[in-house]
């Protein structure tokens, strides 16, 4: 199989309310060894603020923000075709299940595209992060994890790269195809020095070895970010395929066997040790065979006799494994539901197959017959996402009252001053202020980026108070 390896940089942190600015992908073949690459950038989209504290790390000025050849919907068709031209392949990159991964489904959703594209065409989806943390704990000997300015471990892409004898610069972090390489490069590298435990994480990125690891009822180790904890599975969750329960070994199941299931739904989110955890198939979990892994454990935790005690007392007793369902079935049952659509990809429902079949002939067609493809759509979000999309790239395809409606919303999606989810001009110049006061006085390159920010965001405020 193949790699796609990528990498995106981003208007912000909130992955619902941000959209990717630039975005850089190598395809590899199953050694590594490149066979091509695309680098893209885009323009800032009319209704996003971006976050200044984004701008000062990657170095953007705001006007280059405005020059880039791609519209967004451009540059993101491009990824999605890109993607399906190059499946079957591992989709991996620098903490992308987490964060790039979740800001293209959610970019994808808003713009009409194929959301689980990176799960779709045989892809698996895979994180270096993940697997730098793994060989770290399995292998400490293989890998120089350095210490961060905290005197703790860092993670961070460019400090580990540096650490093992891979360039990249800080100056040449946070560029898309700088980082993109580099995660090629420590790849390459981590499967030389640690192939076996590189082969089994890579195993893990094929959501069925999860699930059949955690159906076998054996004892495992299941990864956080510093540490293996062992557990045993206990359900699937009976609501999301890709999700399962498993049961903290350390802790003794007496304390919550017989307890109801809206109880059971309390130890998820308990201060403390968690007894039940859940666990996603689909985002290649760190799961660990005991004899693979039990040598990181202290002394006084490698007590497997104690652990298959446990296990078999939890998979023996069915009314909790039944009570343990039902809780995962309605642990969400009572959460409000977002009223902004940009929030509800996965709380709002699937979209339907005549609906993604629309989707695909309102991107195949001409501007002008995209207004009556959009009234077709029987999700009101893909509606809404539609008529956002022509407002903003191509006016002229609305009536004057819906281009109308549709400037009276952003003025106010822009300069609002309620309490609203995504980021706003007012908002971001207080960023603005609070990010001056922490710089040193004598930074001088970085006082003037926020000023050249700050100027930007109150001329975009004029703007609108003209047009009003």
């Amino acid at each position: 199989m193949s790699f796609v390896i990528y990498d995106l940089e981003t208007t912000g942190l909130e992955r619902q309310w941000n959209l990717p600015l630039q975005a850089a992908l190598i395809q590899a073949d199953a050694d590594l060894r490149p066979l091509g690459e695309l680098s893209l950038r885009c323009r800032l989209p009319g209704h996003i603020v971006p976050a200044p504290g984004a701008l000062l790390t990657t170095g953007l000025r705001p006007e280059q923000l405005e020059q880039a050849p791609l519209s967004s919907t451009e540059m993101l068709g491009i990824i999605a075709r890109a993607l399906e031209a190059w499946a079957p392949a591992t989709i991996i990159g620098y903490n992308t299940l987490r964060f790039d991964e979740e800001v293209l489904r959610h970019a994808f959703f808003t713009h009409l595209m194929p959301i689980y594209a990176t799960s779709l065409n045989g892809h698996r989806r895979a994180d270096l992060l993940t697997m730098v943390r793994t060989v770290a704990m399995l292998e400490p000997d293989a890998i120089t994890v350095p210490l961060g300015v905290n005197g703790k471990p860092s993670f961070r892409l460019g400090e580990i790269c540096r650490a093992n004898g891979i360039a990249l610069s800080e100056d040449e972090a946070h560029d898309a195809m700088a980082d993109t390489k580099a995660t090629l490069a420590l790849l390459r590298y981590l499967r030389d020095v640690a192939p076996t435990a590189v082969a089994m994480l890579l195993g893990l990125a094929d959501k069925g070895v999860p699930h059949r690891m955690m159906a076998g009822g054996e004892v495992l180790l299941l990864g956080g970010s510093a540490r293996l904890t062992p557990v045993v599975g206990v359900t699937a969750n009976p609501t999301v395929a890709t999700s399962w329960a498993v049961a903290d070994l350390t802790v003794d199941p007496a304390e919550y066997l017989d307890r109801p299931a809206e109880e059971i739904v309390v130890l998820f989110s308990r201060a403390g040790s968690k007894p039940i955890r859940t666990v996603k198939t689909n985002a290649q979990p760190i799961l660990v065979g005991y004899e693979q892994g039990c040598h990181t454990l202290p002394e006084d935790r490698r007590d497997l006799a104690l652990y298959h005690e446990r296990a078999t007392r939890i998979r023996d007793h069915a009314g909790f494994r039944a009570n343990l369902a039902t809780a995962l079935a309605s642990r969400f049952a009572d959460r409000e539901p977002s009223p902004h659509h940009e929030a509800t990809l996965y709380s709002g429902g699937f979209i339907s197959h005549e609906d993604a079949r629309s989707c695909a002939r309102w991107h195949a067609s001409p501007w002008p017959d995209r207004p009556a493809i959009a009234a077709g759509f029987r999700d009101a979000r893909l509606k809404a996402f539609a008529n956002r999309l022509m407002l903003l790239e191509a006016p002229q395809s609305l009536s004057p009252l819906a281009w109308q409606k549709g400037q009276a919303w952003l003025r106010d999606r822009l300069t609002t001053e309620a309490d609203v989810p995504w980021l706003t001009l007012p908002k971001a110049l207080g960023e603005v202020a609070t990010l001056r006061q922490a710089l040193p006085a004598d930074d001088a390159d970085r006082h003037a980026l926020l000023d050249a920010i700050e100027r930007w965001l109150e001329d975009r405020g004029r703007f609108f108070a003209l047009a009003v």
